[in-house]
């Protein structure tokens, strides 16, 4: 072998012993020691122990406890070992602790075994007692009556080193007493509150043992009720109601407080009555859940009352006087300061009235907009107090603080404030409106940002408008600005609002500047176009508005039909009958000239054998010019069916008919009798106005013969 291969191997066996000798001193150094024993009676012996060294990884712990002579500590008798990988162990059940006890810990680690030093304990001293049992409670409005047990094994002969520790706890307050248990085992609690909720708890305690208690056993129980010993808290808010004389009052009250309230309230009673007339309102009987109430009152004073009943009575009255409505106000404080404590806290300060002399104060809070008077919170203080502190606030949301004094029974004006917890930015813009433009100025105007929208006290407000890309910013604290020296163009402006904490921008706007010339010249353009419209179309349709509105009637009193004048046996009734259809005279040209009226001729019978009548002839046509009869026109209706005006009138010569028919008239109804027929043919008359050259068509129609034709006789 090489000497350099047994350096290497001494070097090796050097580091083997080194680590040995080094473990065996770090062991050594450790120190594993037992910090108490304890007895849990008739079940088993606990100990526990610890190490100076937290690291140590030890494998498994074993506890080993003997009996020993408790003068000698020499002799041991084996009591027990239990193996556990904790920091505690239990060794079997034990039937007394009146001895003598001896106990030590292995560790096993991977350095070797540590033993503990052994340690030595007192059993009586040591002895945990079990639990005591609560048997019954019988609960009276100021006792309690408890009946309590320890276990059936525990050994009576050792009740007298027992003693009791007992806690009853209501509402945060908390009593408690050591006594020492008595054979009869009855507790009797006294100078307790009625119809409170109590948790009573017991704990026993070996007296030879000070260093032991057992665990605590406890239950709940309640006190029996009485009626309410105090009156709930009251107050109001007035508001104007819509009936007149009349006024809306909003109640607000708070329950009784503990301990005054004996129990459980089940409901509330108000009414109010008022001073002047025997008028009263009331809102009956409100359940326990209800804090508030509204009555229509009068105008007048009043008085108010409210009281609380629980299963065992009603409470005193609380009792609150409503001034008149024309009753002057009593001052309110001088001044009130707020100071923010932190997100959910503010403190309240005030300064009371000078040379007055007040009873209490109310301070009044709720968050803006007030919901309704039902969300109003209140605190009744009484006079010496001058601050509150306000908890269960929210951050960024605005509050309404307010402080009453009261003067006695009457309650003076408040002085308010508003104020945050913590500010925080704007959730919106102002909204801007456009008041007026010019060539060169744009007015604005906006609305403030609603309250509860703003989280914060305004500081001041920026107005941003650009043109072409160029952008200016105007700071006010103004809610309106007028924007000067603008050149044309069209800008968009916008408003921001700014807080202590940040600002928010409404909605942008576009607004033209200098174009008032472009705008109104289409302006007065429509209006010129829509007033030629409205007078050219009536103009353009007048004739046919004029047909529609007022249709042309022709007039029958301007028809030329001449008249029958010679009287025959029929002509009585024929001249009555004619009458009635045929209108003699002069035969009328219409004037209108936008209508073409039928022409119509007119018509006598002549008769040639009668000598009596004067007789004229011209050329071949020869007639009698009798008088004239009264005339009457033909109605429109035969008129229009009977004649129409030809387009060309041929002319023809006129021959006599001696016997002339019916049928050879225009129509033969008229000229027909039924006894003596009338011969007509030597009773032909034409009017003057125009006399027709008639030639004979058919026999029932005539030709008419244009205006111009002129016929002398």
């Amino acid at each position: 072998m090489s000497r350099r291969k047994l350096a290497q191997a001494g070097l090796l066996l050097w580091m083997y012993v080194m680590n040995k000798f080094l473990d065996t001193a770090a062991a050594a150094s450790l120190t594993l020691s037992i910090t108490q024993c304890v007895i849990l009676q008739y079940i088993n012996i606990t100990c526990y122990w610890e190490t100076s060294d937290h690291h140590l990884n030890a494998s498994s712990y074993r506890l080993q406890i003997n009996k020993t002579n408790c003068d000698s500590k020499e002799r041991f008798n084996d009591v027990g070992v239990c193996d556990t990988r904790g920091s505690n162990c239990g060794v079997q059940y034990i039937n007394s602790a009146l001895h003598c006890f001896r106990a030590d810990v292995l560790a096993d680690t991977h350095t070797g075994s540590i033993r503990s030093p052994p340690y030595c304990f007192n059993g009586s001293e040591s002895v945990k007692l079990l639990p005591p049992q609560i048997k019954h409670l019988n609960p009276s409005a100021r006792c309690l009556h408890v009946v309590w047990g320890m276990t059936e094994s525990f050994p009576k002969d050792e009740k007298n080193h027992i003693q009791l520790q007992v806690e009853f706890t209501t509402h945060d307050q908390t009593r408690s007493q050591t006594v020492e248990a008595y054979s009869n085992e009855i507790l009797e609690l006294c100078d307790l509150h009625p119809g409170s909720k109590y948790t009573v708890r017991l704990r026993a305690q070996d007296n030879r043992a000070k260093a032991h208690w057992s665990s605590w056993t406890s239950t709940d129980t309640t006190t029996a009720e009485k009626a309410p010993s105090a009156a709930p808290r009251l107050w109001r808010h007035i508001q104007p109601a819509e009936e007149a004389g009349k006024r809306r009052l909003t109640l607000l009250w708070k329950p009784v407080s503990w301990p005054e309230v004996n129990g459980v309230v089940l409901s509330y009673s108000v009414s109010c009555r008022s001073e002047l007339d025997s008028s009263q309102w009331t809102c009956g009987a409100l359940n326990a859940s209800r804090s508030s109430c509204v009555l229509a009152v009068s105008t007048d004073p009043c008085q108010c009352n409210l009281t609380a009943t629980n299963s065992a009575g009603t409470s005193p009255p609380a009792h609150l006087y409503i001034p008149a409505h024309t009753d002057a106000e009593l001052p309110p404080p001088q001044s009130i300061s707020v100071t923010p404590l932190d997100d959910t806290r503010l403190k309240v300060e005030w300064t009371a009235a000078l040379n007055q002399s007040e009873s209490g104060f109310v301070l009044q809070w709720s968050s803006v907009p007030l919901s309704g008077p039902a969300s109003l919170h209140w605190e009744q203080m009484n006079k010496t107090a001058r601050s509150f502190n306000l908890t269960g606030l929210l951050p960024e949301i605005p509050y309404n603080l307010s402080v009453v004094n009261l003067y006695g029974r009457r309650a003076g004006s408040d002085k308010s404030v508003i104020v945050f917890t913590r500010e925080g930015a704007p959730s919106v813009g102002p909204t801007m409106t456009v008041k007026k433009t010019s060539s060169s100025v744009i007015i604005l105007k906006w609305e403030p940002v609603p309250i509860e929208k703003l989280h914060g006290f305004i500081q001041n407000y920026t107005v941003l408008y650009s043109i072409n890309g160029k952008s200016e910013k105007v700071y006010t604290r103004a809610e309106q600005i007028s924007l000067n020296g603008l050149t044309a163009g069209t800008y968009n402006i916008c408003v921001m609002a700014h807080t202590a904490v940040g600002g928010a921008a409404g909605p942008w706007h576009m607004v033209a500047v200098g174009l008032e010339d472009v705008q109104v010249i289409p302006i007065l353009l429509c209006s010129l176009l829509l007033s030629f419209l409205i007078l050219i179309i009536p103009l353009c349709l007048r004739v046919r508005i004029k047909q529609c509105l007022c249709p042309t009637v022709p007039d029958p009193s301007k028809s030329s039909l001449s008249v029958w004048s010679y009287t025959k046996p029929c002509q009585h009734k024929l001249t009555s009958t004619m009458s009635s259809i045929i209108s003699i005279g002069q035969a009328t040209s219409y004037a209108e000239k936008d209508y073409d009226p039928i022409q119509v001729l007119s018509y006598h019978t002549v008769r040639h054998e009668d000598n009596e009548a004067e007789t004229k002839t011209n050329g071949t046509a020869t007639f009698l010019d009798p008088k004239p009869a009264p005339t009457q026109a033909f109605t429109t209706h035969f008129l229009n069916q009977s004649y129409t005006k030809p387009d060309q009138v041929i002319p023809a010569g006129f021959t006599e008919d001696l016997e002339p028919s019916s049928a050879d008239l225009l129509f033969d109804s008229l000229f027909s009798c039924e006894r003596n027929p009338v011969d007509l043919n030597g009773y032909v008359h034409v009017s003057q106005s125009y006399v027709p050259f008639v030639t004979t068509v058919d026999a029932y129609r005539t030709v008419g013969l244009p205006e111009d034709t002129n016929i002398t006789a």
